[in-house]
């Protein structure tokens, strides 16, 4: 069994393909040229058990796109996206006694669903931080992605706790679109060109209780969600970056990488390639992630921390930390201790 997936493996359900189809078609474009080129056909889309991949998915959002002439289609798709289109997993979710306990559930099984993306919750004593990035890199659609995922997340919230959910602020990875008057309907600050999508909210708001909430029915759903994950494998992207995460010092070279994926080299790198990244990028995000936090929240030096990144001297470490930041090892840190 291969221990990840790629762009061209069916693992999307065909739960939210449908729904973009419907959008779609409510705002004008032609169901059967809706399916050109993606290579499916309407009764692939009827059975609950279908996946789809993401090359057909991708597909299947440029036609959407191109059909309804709509640059905001995905504000439209995630806005449609409701609990129930997550199946048993969004059952656990109105089940869950707790915002914070149904959000739990939902990022420990949102792969089955949304496997595509990265998402991690950070809970300090004030504030709690929703962090999204893309297992499978989604440029040219990284707007429409990006998003339907917000805005589903958004009214799914709002959903369960029966009111607007209180961001703080919404980070988004991309620059202010044409069509950046639909976002007044999130209703939300939103702020742009971020290195990741994020949202902030009040921390008082995961004690929140849900309305309905039935502890003997979460407990079902969230069996039959562990069920399903025994047999789930994350990204390609996700694996490289796990294991990027999981070192301390030295970072694995690419052969190194393939053999702990259970891959060959040239597998690695053509699937990564499909995928629109490379090893090499991905090694340098995590430098960069692991840079920032060292030098905001410790006192190691830049030669220390060039040292545990694997750079050859202080000064590539000095070039690399000013590209991916725009500003030196010390005026980040000066500028971090002042925030």
């Amino acid at each position: 069994m291969k221990k990840f997936f790629t762009h061209t493996d069916r693992v999307v359900p065909v739960h939210h393909p449908r729904v973009l189809v419907e959008t779609a078609v409510s705002q004008g474009a032609d169901r059967d040229a809706l399916l050109e080129n993606v290579g499916i056909s309407w009764d692939t889309l009827a059975i609950p058990e279908a996946r789809i991949s993401y090359v057909q998915f991708g597909q299947l959002a440029s036609n959407a796109l191109r059909l309804t002439n709509n640059p905001a289609l995905g504000l439209d798709f995630g806005r449609n996206l409701h609990v129930s289109h997550m199946g048993v997993l969004g059952l656990a979710l109105m089940s869950s006694e707790t915002i914070g306990a149904a959000l739990e559930v939902g990022l420990r099984y949102y792969r089955f669903l949304a496997p595509a993306w990265e998402l991690r919750l950070e809970i300090d004593e004030h504030r709690a931080l929703l962090t999204a990035r893309d297992a499978i890199p989604n440029n040219p659609l990284r707007v429409f992605a990006t998003e339907a995922l917000v805005t589903a997340i958004a009214g799914q919230g709002s959903y369960l706790l029966g009111r607007k959910l209180p961001v703080v602020e919404l980070r988004l990875n991309y620059s202010k679109p044409e069509h950046f008057a639909r976002y007044a309907d999130l209703d939300m600050p939103i702020v742009f060109d971020r290195e990741v999508t994020q949202s902030e909210f009040d921390r008082a708001v995961l004690d929140e209780p849900i309305a309905g909430a039935d502890p003997a029915t979460a407990r079902l759903a969230e069996r039959y969600c562990a069920d399903e994950a025994n047999a789930w494998v994350d990204g390609l992207v996700t694996q490289v970056r796990r294991l990027l995460a999981s070192r301390r010092g030295r970072y694995p070279d690419l052969e190194e990488v393939a053999r702990v994926l259970q891959t060959s080299t040239r597998s690695l790198r053509r699937g990564l390639q499909g995928m629109g990244t490379s090893y090499q990028e991905l090694l340098d995000e995590a430098r960069r992630a692991r840079a920032e936090a060292w030098v905001r929240s410790t006192e190691l030096t830049a030669q220390q921390i060039a040292g545990q990144l694997g750079f050859s001297d202080v000064r590539s470490f000095r070039r690399a930390f000013k590209r991916w930041t725009g500003v030196t090892p010390n005026v980040f840190r000066d500028e971090a201790e002042k925030a």
